[in-house]
């Protein structure tokens, strides 16, 4: 009987693909027109297992048959997966529609709403796997960033503005992360790995670069946080996305502006695009009544808050980095930017190879200009690094360049060597020995490379284990977002994974060859290097030292303090600057 009964379904199936108002376990799905299929997500600790979920169907639904099954108020399930798929016969509005069910393990958001380059008002759904619901909400939509405001892309980046049924703003939490009414969907479109980005963005945090102010604010990230997740369009599988905290004032803890007394206090702009400007070559005239600055992005205040605004902040240090002489450069230098934040920087650059992060990709932000005229920076856009260019051209894709033996500042496709403000610091020895100091004491932590690639690993086995990257290749491979390249998410990993490997060892033997407290130069830091360091303090004898590994405090010479800053090495592994 059951088998007549699935017969005669099948006999009477069309090719209808409207939404089923049905949910299980409280999670409702979300249909592809593609593959004709429903995607669920359910907890980590149903994968593996046999299911028992209740099922609830609204109205316009006769019925559903799952598995073989008619399905009533619960629904048996042999085991879930991600390799699992069950056959579904669904009666919606009096049209028969077959489909098949799968199963993820990582949220699903779902979009309704035709979406350009402009703000545009649409639905969202938010079904999470440890919930028994899905939720609902409006939002003000459009595509994000650079690469994706074309037409002729499939997959693009988005931003999210959340607003309510007034069309207010709406603040909305997920993930545990910061409640916001602005939320943004990464695509990852021109990495082949997808999750660079997002892996980039961990490891920047990991250094916990803080700054200046974090006395002040100890709760700034100049970082944004994140989580995957499922992304449906209008019935379509759009892939998995990193959906993330935006980058913005709040992030940062700027101090608001004034408008009592229309006093301006924080600011944020971006380097949106290459310039003499954005390389601190040279100053240009303001225009303080645009949201455009010389290839700079007004981010805080925003322009139609405050009109006219005020770049004379960020063009004063533009012109000191342009036109100071060298004494006032070296002695002034720490006055308008974050030296450790910079020194930071400088090592993450180089290490990750990020070629499209030296003058544009860069946030600059002061906390409070009435008391500080000081800029530190944030990180944004990490797609072209470890081993990807950000541009897609045969050419390009793994360019010799941008493989782990090269120079970073004299590879072509940056513009480290010509972006004043970093190849000034460069001649100072104290910035130069803190970048060193930095670089060794991130490598035995951050940035040692079993640590790298199991940051890459983790993201990958979840999205692995999710069934989401299958789907991703299944959606995209050949698009021409990636010039028409198939996916291979394993031959990738393992590319970045040498690719990790190879840079260490390059780093440790050229860029910042030679570790500062390495007296005896046997590449250990030790308490020989510390009798070594004595003996030569009170001696001046130099067999059997390193001269190059003594300046520890970068000041130029031997002395005390680096016998002082040694110590601290040995005792606490905590180079001090």
């Amino acid at each position: 009987m059951k088998q007549l009964f699935v017969a005669f379904v099948a006999m009477l199936m069309c090719v209808a693909t409207s939404w089923a108002q049905m949910t299980i376990d409280g999670r409702r799905l979300a249909y592809d027109k593609h593959s004709e299929s429903y995607l669920l997500t359910v907890p980590q600790s149903a994968f593996g297992n046999a299911c028992e979920f209740p099922v609830v169907l609204d109205d316009t639904v006769a019925w559903v048959v799952i598995n073989n099954k008619r399905v009533d108020s619960t629904i048996v399930l042999p085991q879930v997966g991600p390799d699992v798929t069950y056959t579904m016969y669904i009666s919606h509005n009096k049209i028969l529609t077959k489909a098949d069910l799968r199963f993820t393990t990582m949220p699903i958001l779902r979009m309704e709403g035709t979406f350009t380059d402009e703000y545009a008002l649409g639905k969202v759904q938010m079904t999470l796997p440890e919930e028994h619901e899905t939720r609902d909400y409006n939002a003000r939509i459009k595509w994000a960033g650079g690469t994706t405001l074309y037409d002729w892309i499939e997959k693009h980046n988005y931003h999210i503005k959340f607003v309510d049924d007034q069309g207010e703003k709406m603040d909305v939490s997920f993930f545990g992360l910061r409640n916001d009414n602005h939320w943004r969907l990464d695509a990852g479109i021109i990495d082949m790995l997808r999750f660079r980005n997002k892996v980039a963005h961990a490891l920047w945090a990991d250094m916990d670069s803080k700054p200046y102010y974090a006395d002040k604010q100890p709760n700034a990230r100049n970082y944004s946080r994140g989580e995957h997740v499922e992304v449906f369009l209008n019935d379509e599988y759009m892939g998995f996305f990193d959906m993330t905290e935006f980058l913005d004032r709040k992030q940062m803890k700027l101090k608001k502006y004034d408008d009592e007394n229309g006093v301006f206090h924080g600011f944020m702009w971006k380097g949106k695009v290459y310039s003499r400007q954005t390389l601190f070559r040279q100053d240009s005239a303001l225009d303080n009544t645009s949201d455009h600055w010389a290839g700079f992005d007004l981010m805080y205040p925003d322009i139609d808050d405050v009109n006219p605004t005020d770049y004379s902040l960020l063009s004063n240090a533009i012109r000191f980095v342009a036109t100071s002489d060298d004494e006032t450069f070296a002695r002034e230098v720490g006055d308008y930017f974050d030296l450790p934040v910079l020194a930071d920087y400088y090592v993450f650059l180089h290490t990750m190879f990020a070629i499209d992060n030296t003058c544009k990709n860069i946030i600059w932000s002061c906390y409070d200009s009435t008391k500080d005229k000081k800029l530190t920076l944030s990180v944004w856009d990490l797609e072209a690094t470890v081993g990807q260019h950000w541009y897609d051209a045969d050419g390009l894709f793994r360019a010799p360049e941008i493989q782990p033996e090269n120079e970073f500042e004299t590879c072509r496709f940056t513009a480290m060597s010509r972006n004043m403000l970093f190849m000034r610091l460069k001649e100072l020895p104290s910035f130069m020995s803190r970048v060193k100091n930095r670089y060794w004491q991130l490598r035995e932590t951050v940035f040692d490379p079993d640590y790298m690639v199991a940051r890459y690993k983790a993201v990958f086995d979840a999205l692995e284990q999710s069934g989401a990257l299958e789907r991703e290749r299944e959606r995209w491979t050949g698009s021409p977002d990636i010039a028409h390249r198939p996916i291979d998410f394993y031959e990738e990993f393992e590319y970045l994974s040498d690719w990790i490997r190879r840079r260490i060892v390059y780093l440790d033997n050229n860029t910042f060859a030679g570790r500062p407290g390495d007296v005896d130069g046997d590449g250990m830091i030790n308490l020989y290097d510390l009798t070594s360091l004595i003996d030569y303090l009170l001696t001046g004898r130099t067999e059997g030292i390193n001269p190059d590994n003594i300046d520890l405090d970068g000041d130029g010479s031997a002395s005390i303090d680096d016998l002082s800053a040694l110590i601290d090495v040995i005792v606490g592994m905590n180079i001090a600057y």
